[in-house]
């Protein structure tokens, strides 16, 4: 994987810090040969623009950290997503990348399976009450030939 990004940024005199983020949902955590997986970024990794032209940082010490700080203050759990302050209404990010979105409602009656529609959402995974329920990815369309795809083809795979 290669990355470029072509924009101007302010670096100060002295130490900088470069973060980048690698999001991993949807791609496949079990099977054959999955450490083989080519999913960081491998370099090489450049700096263009300075005075003294390009400098490398590929051999730079890198770290790695796993999870958002969502996942840190586990506001995936009632009592995690209850201890900090929420924005509602149009102070929502809208179609901004990592935005964790929370909401109430009452259970209806019975014992009837519930399906979430997340059709309007982008790509995530899903926790009621502190259960993962699982990742969603309704931008992935179903497409349809021999061996694949018998039924709702064009339509989002992971939609409900």
């Amino acid at each position: 994987m290669s990355l470029t990004l072509s924009q101007s940024v302010k670096l100060r005199a002295g130490v900088n810090k470069i973060s980048m983020l690698s999001v991993s949902v949807g791609l496949a955590n079990v099977g054959m040969h999955f450490e083989t997986y080519n999913v960081v970024i491998l370099g090489p990794i450049t700096l263009k623009g300075l005075n003294e032209g390009t400098r490398d940082l590929t051999k730079q010490q890198w770290s790695y950290k796993v999870g958002l700080k969502g996942e840190t203050l586990s506001l995936d759990t009632p009592d995690g997503s209850s201890s900090i302050e929420w924005l509602q209404g149009s102070l929502v990010a809208q179609k901004q990348p990592l935005t964790w979105y929370k909401t109430t409602f009452n259970a209806p009656e019975g014992n009837d399976p519930l399906a979430l529609d997340m059709n309007g959402m982008g790509k995530g995974q899903i926790w009621i009450n502190g259960e993962g329920l699982g990742r969603y990815w309704p931008a992935n369309i179903a497409h349809g030939n021999e061996n694949k795809c018998n039924r709702y083809c064009g339509d989002p795979s992971q939609r409900w």
